[in-house]
């Protein structure tokens, strides 16, 4: 008999994966910004540097809205393209925010968390890519 649905043990995976993707995505660059002295950063703020980082920062994200919606219509119906697209989209403004931090920021700190976080942020999108498999 064929099974419908979600596999054995689906949501227990799934509540594991999605812990350890917000540890290593929120808590470790919380502690590597705490022991290297870095800025604090304010939860759901833009943390622009300047005007010029302000600027070009939306417009990446204008352009990853543009991106997104044109790869949902052309790559309908799969789903890991577009997850792979936002992974690639945050790297890509993560690299923008520690050039913009490491050029402009008073604390220069700042750009080798951001670079950090771009690392980690790779890690994660291959664990969950390992994890959902082909």
């Amino acid at each position: 008999m064929e099974h419908y649905g979600m596999p054995e043990g689906f949501w227990q995976e799934f509540w594991l994966v999605m812990g350890a993707v917000i540890f290593i995505i929120t808590v470790i660059p919380a502690i590597i910004r705490k022991r290297i002295g870095a800025d604090k950063k304010k939860w759901f703020s833009y943390n622009h540097v300047n005007e010029f980082h302000e600027k070009y920062d939306w417009m990446l994200r204008v352009s990853f809205i543009v991106v997104f919606i044109i790869g949902a219509i052309v790559f309908y119906g799969k789903p890991l393209f577009l997850l792979v697209l936002s992974f690639v989209f945050h790297m890509i403004q993560l690299g923008f925010q520690s050039y913009a931090e490491w050029r402009f920021a008073e604390n220069r700190k700042n750009y080798i968390v951001s670079l950090i976080e771009i690392v980690l942020l790779f890690i994660v999108l291959i664990g969950v890519l390992l994890w959902l498999g082909p």
